[in-house]
């Protein structure tokens, strides 16, 4: 912005808010890379040039050099501010796994690094350049907070950060001359605050002037609107007591679950439903294996899942928040895997149909107006919140391949943060065929993460096998038995994904 700095959302001050030691709050991602282009002829990590490509770039999406910067005014919102003392060498570091260096020694080292909070006096974003993996592959792990943006926003960086071709054309100009801008005196972010309260007065006034002239109009979507935060509703305080919500600790674990996008693909047009759908029927499959394990009950249960629902972005890399969540009931009693995922299908169905993620949208406007006090009351009462069970998210990657200065990315893995009592978190990410499943847990309070991601991974394998009939084999039916919860006769399925 011209003038150097901008005031943080009210969403995004509840990120930084809801942060504390044991619950840092940043996304992440991993991506693994071809190691031959990242080194040079002695076989040595070329970092000095990874950090010259990266800082070339950062003027394409300013934020990166921004830190936030609180005031003195307990009615203001903190700003994104220029960081005069910016050093990318501090950003982007080195690390490295031991032998063998597999996925176990990678999970493993990911998840210490998501377990320290970043630096709030400076840009709030890490990159660690990973050595020592496989077959002389080299890791990158991306830390960025979530007030600094959504998933949708961190993939848009990644495809700046990274090229869509192995040698882009076009010469290489040198990193433009930065120059930080003065931080805002506060008063000058005092007035923009009381601005800033004077246009959610005029935009409601402009609200009021087009529901004189078009009544009618005005009237359906109060309708559409009342029903949606009706069933929004309801579905708040329904979240099942479980092992799940406990205070979250300080330390980490971490699975990763692969399945091939393309069976996937069969799946939707086996049984008319999303790679969405058949993500949270994996999910639903993977914790009722957990839940057995523990010895919980798992007949007729449901639990309630946040989906975060990805935002319309700029398209200009100005990074941010736009989004909203469908609260899904998932039915984890479910034996049979085409009724299970029926069932997850219509339940999103009628989350959307009730326009769940608007009503959403209203209830997060209504942060807008709320003093920064106010706002950090509502952090800590989330900390407590009896609404949601666990977070699933699913981000949908690039379609074609990309590239670290010549290096193509393998595979990638995207990291959701942990809550004050969520103790799992599960994201999702599709590149090269692949949706990539991350699985972040409370070291102490999930123990058996290994549990869920098995049970996650025969999920997927049942309902693919389901998709595949064997030549000459009859079209296969939701089948009767069940544990609990719809059957497909109860619900209709829908197309169209849910990101985040």
């Amino acid at each position: 912005m011209t003038a150097g700095y901008e005031a943080l959302s009210p969403l995004e001050c509840l990120f930084l808010y809801l942060e504390s030691p044991r619950t840092p709050m940043h996304t992440g991602s991993v991506g693994v890379f071809e190691g031959g282009p990242l080194r040079d002829r002695h076989g040595l990590l070329r970092l000095a040039d990874i950090r010259r490509e990266i800082e070339r770039r950062l003027h394409l999406v300013p934020k990166l050099r921004r830190r936030v910067r609180f005031t003195t005014f307990g009615e203001a919102p903190p700003v994104w501010a220029d960081d005069p003392h910016f050093d990318i060498a501090y950003h982007v570091r080195r690390a490295a796994v031991p032998a063998p260096g597999g996925e176990d020694e990678l999970t493993g080292l990911v998840a210490e690094i998501m377990a320290v909070a970043l630096d709030r006096e400076r840009p709030l974003w890490e990159l660690w350049v990973v050595e020592g993996l496989h077959g002389g592959r080299v890791g990158l792990i991306q830390k960025i907070h979530h007030a600094l943006a959504d998933g949708l926003a961190s993939v848009e960086l990644a495809t700046v950060l990274l090229d869509g071709e192995r040698h882009p054309p076009g010469v290489r100009r040198p990193a433009p001359v930065w120059d930080p801008r003065p931080e805002p005196p506060e008063v000058a972010v005092l007035a923009r605050q009381v601005a800033r309260r004077g246009a959610v007065g005029v935009h409601a006034a402009g609200r009021t002037m087009g529901a004189v002239l078009d009544p009618v109009g005005t009237a359906r979507r109060a309708g559409e609107l009342a029903e949606a935060l009706g069933t929004l509703g309801g579905a708040l305080g329904a979240a099942s007591p479980s092992s799940l919500n406990v205070a979250v600790g300080q330390s980490r674990r971490m699975a990763v679950v692969r399945q091939p996008m393309d069976e996937l693909r069969r799946v939707e047009h086996r049984f008319g439903v999303t790679v969405n759908d058949a993500l949270l029927a994996a999910v639903a499959a993977g914790l009722q294996a957990l839940f057995t394990s523990r010895h919980e009950v798992v007949d007729g249960r449901t639990l309630q899942v946040l989906v975060p629902v990805g935002m319309d972005h700029h398209g200009d890399h100005r990074l941010g928040n736009q989004v909203s969540a469908l609260l899904v009931p998932l039915p984890i009693g479910v034996d049979d895997p085409v009724e299970r995922l029926t069932a997850v299908s219509g339940a999103v169905a009628r989350c959307k149909s009730h326009h769940q993620a608007q009503a959403a949208a209203l209830l997060i406007g209504l942060l807008d107006p709320l003093p920064q006090p106010a706002l950090a009351t509502v952090a800590r009462l989330v900390h407590h919140q009896p609404v949601v069970n666990l977070v699933v998210t699913n981000v949908p990657g690039p379609a074609g391949a990309l590239y670290a200065m010549g290096a193509r990315m393998l595979e990638a893995f995207p990291v959701v943060p942990l809550a004050g009592n969520l103790s799992v978190g599960i994201a999702a990410f599709s590149y090269a065929n692949q949706l990539s499943v991350g699985i972040l847990a409370d070291r102490d309070r999930c123990a058996d993460i290994d549990v869920l991601a098995a049970g996650m991974r025969r999920g997927f394998a049942d309902v693919v096998a389901a998709a595949t009939p064997r030549a000459g084999a009859p079209r296969p039916a939701p089948a009767a038995r069940r544990r609990g919860g719809p059957t497909g006769a109860d619900i209709v399925g829908t197309r169209g994904d849910v990101a985040s």
